[in-house]
């Protein structure tokens, strides 16, 4: 299976942060999910379970710990979801390419969110600090 950074339309985002070492998207934080009707997208903001070994200098001064990133799902084609019910999501994500589609999956216990798009891309990369 291809690593999902394969499938940004633009890697260079988490390339810069994490170099070779791409991060997994098991375990990610998953904050919120938001539907927009332009597009028509979908941006899912998570923390990310991986800090990356070497990171900008700038991260290692404030003494952040978590990565967090919002990924953008554009040109929607098909989306289902199911228990959104909690308040705190630690979900695994796969990511493949199916008939030419973007198939991205999100679950865990109570979660179940599936997604197909013909592109997807970093929206934002931040950092901060988690106690």
């Amino acid at each position: 299976m291809k690593p999902w950074t394969d499938y940004l339309v633009n890697a260079r985002h988490i390339d810069s942060i994490y170099h070779k070492d791409k991060p997994s998207l098991n375990n990610v934080d998953i904050h919120e999910v938001i539907f927009h009707r332009d597009g028509p997208k979908i941006s899912i903001r998570m923390n990310l379970n991986e800090f990356p070994t070497s990171p900008p200098p700038k991260w290692v001064a404030q003494k952040f710990n978590t990565v967090q990133i919002i990924l953008t799902l554009v040109d929607i084609g098909d989306v289902s979801m199911s228990g959104w019910v909690d308040t705190n999501y630690i979900a695994n994500i796969t990511i493949e390419q199916v008939n030419g589609k973007i198939c991205m999956n999100v679950s865990n216990a109570s979660l179940k969110l599936v997604i197909k798009s013909s592109f997807m891309d970093i929206e934002s990369v931040a950092a901060y600090t988690r106690k």
